[in-house]
């Protein structure tokens, strides 16, 4: 077996279960093999830009800044300053007048469900270990998964105490073998932004498949 093919294998049993994910996002400390989420708000503003999210959040918790106090605060020139925050604008989340940027929209509000990231390995299960670690900073759940031929030659300790969890793949089939532990180092921003990323691909997907008639019916809750 490939490693392509264990997350092919991983990639059809989400397809059957209707949950959305996708492959190799780059979140900067770390690119989970299949990040998905469960239970978001299929409708909310998808963010993908660091920078900007990080703005928004800053003019939310002041509610009112100027675009010199969103410059000093970040190291960002005017241009710059202006390009992040009129991009805003369009997504209907601030509002611009003169000089003043004011929040319009809350989205800390926002449901972004639970996500999980997994790191697939054939063999180096203490490698995949260390790689899942990271993946808490921006996920609920994080998980190693591995055939289930090769289950047997991992030392569970050491996931138990580091709190990832283990999952075993034969074919379109996986078993939890240890259960994940809630991330405690999750951040909002973090989150919001892989959360984005699912969201937008996998509406890629379903775009797709609609147009050759062949999408199942989307499951994820959309209120």
């Amino acid at each position: 077996m490939l490693e392509i093919e264990l997350v092919s294998n991983i990639n059809s049993y989400l397809d059957n279960k209707g949950i959305s994910y996708s492959n190799e996002i780059r979140m900067g400390i770390g690119i989970p093999d299949i990040a998905l989420n469960i239970g978001a708000n299929y409708r909310l503003k998808p963010i993908g830009d660091y920078f900007l999210l990080s703005i928004l959040t800053f003019v939310e918790k002041r509610h009112i800044v100027t675009f010199d106090e969103i410059k000093k605060e970040f190291l960002l020139t005017l241009e710059k300053v202006k390009h992040y925050v009129f991009a805003l604008a369009n997504l209907s989340l601030v509002r611009v007048k003169k000089q003043l940027v004011q929040a319009i929209k809350n989205i800390f509000s926002t449901k972004l469900g639970t996500t999980i990231s997994i790191e697939a390995k054939l063999k180096d299960w203490k490698c995949a270990c260390l790689q899942a670690q990271r993946y808490l900073c921006f996920s609920d759940y994080a998980y190693v998964a591995m055939p289930d031929s090769y289950i047997k030659n991992v030392d569970t300790t050491i996931f138990t105490q580091s709190g990832i969890g283990l999952l075993s793949v034969e074919g379109n089939q996986i078993k939890e073998i240890i259960s994940a532990k809630k991330s405690g180092s999750c951040e909002f921003i973090q989150k919001y932004l892989i959360t984005s990323k699912i969201i937008q691909k996998y509406s890629e997907i379903k775009r797709k498949h609609l147009r050759n008639n062949i999408f199942t019916p989307y499951t994820l809750q959309e209120t």
